[in-house]
């Protein structure tokens, strides 16, 4: 299984912990489709824990790719990395809210403003449209029932037409999908993560 070095409390020596719960194949020993994806992402634990099934690791990148491909979705990608920093932080799927913390910093071009999304919403400095996005993302994440005419209707009044909402919702529910993956297979995000 490979393993990455933790540093301890003090500093003083490493804790290896696995990339995964399940062993991800050694890059060289990848099928071909596989070690293009590995490679295409950056040799990163999420995409080597999904390597471990290339069908998966393959539905997986291509269904992202196509949902934040920067210049294809209805809403701006700052809306839609936004929503995607609301329901990893409130599912507490530490490697997507920092990875899309990033995300969501680099397309804003502001990192002070993308961590106080992450840390508390409520406090960050974000427009009524963004407030919405980010609280029907919650609702999607913690009780899809509740949401009613109302929620729509705010959205509506927004500025945000059925389409769009219906984008919203599909953001959120996918990475309520992710979350729950790299949560249960206890994927750790990367070092660099922690870089920027």
């Amino acid at each position: 299984m490979t393993a990455i070095p933790f540093p301890n409390r003090v500093g003083a020596k490493s804790l290896a912990r696995p990339v995964s719960r399940l062993s991800p194949p050694q890059p060289e020993t990848l099928e071909p489709a596989a070690r293009a994806l590995y490679e295409a992402n950056h040799r990163e634990n999420w995409i080597a824990a999904l390597s471990v099934n290339t069908k998966t690791a393959e539905r997986f990148t291509r269904y992202f790719g196509s949902l934040f491909a920067p210049d294809d979705g209805l809403l701006p990608l700052t809306e839609r990395e936004l929503i995607a920093v609301a329901v990893s932080t409130t599912n507490g799927c530490g490697l997507c809210e920092i990875h899309h913390t990033n995300a969501l910093a680099e397309a804003l071009g502001d990192s002070e403003k993308a961590r106080r999304v992450a840390l508390d919403a409520h406090l960050a400095p974000l427009t009524a449209r963004e407030h919405a996005l980010f609280d029907l993302a919650v609702k999607v994440t913690t009780d899809p029932k509740s949401l009613d005419d109302s929620d729509f209707e705010t959205l509506r009044g927004l500025g945000l037409s059925d389409p769009d909402i219906l984008e919203a919702v599909e953001v959120a529910s996918w990475f309520n999908h992710t979350n729950r993956i790299f949560i249960s297979l206890g994927v750790v995000p990367d070092a660099k993560y922690f870089q920027r």
